[in-house]
C-alpha cells in the first residue's frame, strides 16, 4: 500500500503541472545601438485537452518582460501590455511585429545577432515552461 501511496504522490506534480506549448519560430531582433528595449516573436501551440493561461514572462537579459500587443484606437496603432494570455486546445497564436509581442524593457546587454537567450513562460497553474530565442 505504502508503494502505491509513494507512486501515486510521485505523479502528482506532472499531473498538476502539465501546461506547456509548442513553441516555434522563435526570434528577436538585434538591438539598435543606444536602445534599451527590445523585442521577441513566435508561434505558440497549445497541444493539450485543456485551456493553457501564461499570467506573467520573464527574462535575464532584461529588468522586465512583458506581453504586449498592437491595437487599432482611434484610427492610431497604439502598443498595450497583456496581463495573462489564454490558449485553448489546439489554438495557435503567432507573436510578430504589429500583433503580439513580448517586450524586454532595461535590456542588460544589446540583442547581437546569432546569440540566443532564454525567456520563461510562466502559467496560471504555477508550472512554467523556458524558451529559447534566437537573436536575428
Amino acid at each position: 500500500m505504502l508503494k502505491i501511496i509513494a507512486a501515486a504522490a510521485c505523479c502528482l506534480p506532472v499531473l498538476a503541472f502539465a501546461d506547456s506549448l509548442t513553441v516555434t519560430d522563435a526570434w528577436a531582433r538585434a538591438s539598435i545601438p543606444g536602445t534599451e528595449n527590445g523585442a521577441a516573436y513566435a508561434t505558440f501551440k497549445n497541444p493539450g485537452n485543456e485551456t493553457v493561461k501564461i499570467t506573467h514572462i520573464s527574462s535575464d537579459v532584461s529588468r522586465v518582460a512583458e506581453i504586449h500587443r498592437h491595437v487599432m484606437s482611434a484610427d492610431v496603432m497604439k502598443m498595450e501590455a497583456v496581463e495573462s494570455l489564454s490558449l485553448d486546445p489546439n489554438e495557435v497564436i503567432k507573436f510578430q511585429p504589429g500583433g503580439y509581442h513580448f517586450m524586454l524593457f532595461g535590456l542588460n546587454a544589446p540583442l547581437k545577432a546569432e546569440e540566443r537567450f532564454s525567456l520563461t513562460l510562466n502559467f496560471e497553474s504555477g508550472s512554467s515552461q523556458e524558451i529559447e530565442i534566437l537573436v536575428k
